[in-house]
C-alpha cells in the first residue's frame, strides 16, 4: 500500500513538469482558461465522472470519481492545481485532472 502511494505522488511529479514543458509555448490553445478556476464537471476513466467546487480558503470540494465527498486544501498552500490531504491527491492541468486515493490506482479525467 506505501509502494502504490510512492507511485501515485511520483506521478504527481511527473504530470506537473509535463505540464511545465506543455504550457512553455502559450498560445491560443493553452490551458490559461482553466487556469485560474478548478471548478467543474470531469468525465473520467471507467465511464465515472468527478465534481469540483471551490470550498473557500483555497479549498476544494470533490465528489469523487469514486462517489466520496471529501474537502482538499490547496497543498501547498496558495496553489490553484494541487490539492491534498490525508489519503487524497487531487492535480488539475488545464482541462485535465488527476485524481488519487491511497490503495487504489489514480484516475484520469478531463473537463
Amino acid at each position: 500500500m506505501k509502494r502504490l502511494w510512492l507511485l501515485s505522488l511520483g506521478l504527481v511529479g511527473l504530470l506537473s513538469l509535463l505540464a511545465a514543458c506543455s504550457t512553455a509555448g502559450g498560445g491560443a490553445g493553452s490551458r490559461t482558461s482553466f487556469a485560474s478556476d478548478p471548478s467543474g464537471r470531469f468525465r473520467c476513466d471507467g465511464g465515472t465522472a468527478m465534481d469540483v467546487r471551490r470550498a473557500g480558503g483555497g479549498a476544494v470540494s470533490v465528489t469523487s470519481p469514486l462517489g466520496e465527498q471529501i474537502v482538499l486544501p490547496a497543498s501547498p498552500p496558495g496553489q490553484m492545481s494541487r490539492y491534498g490531504e490525508n489519503a487524497y491527491a487531487l492535480v488539475i492541468e488545464g482541462p485535465d485532472a488527476l485524481f488519487m486515493k491511497q490503495g487504489e490506482m489514480p484516475v484520469n479525467c478531463r473537463r
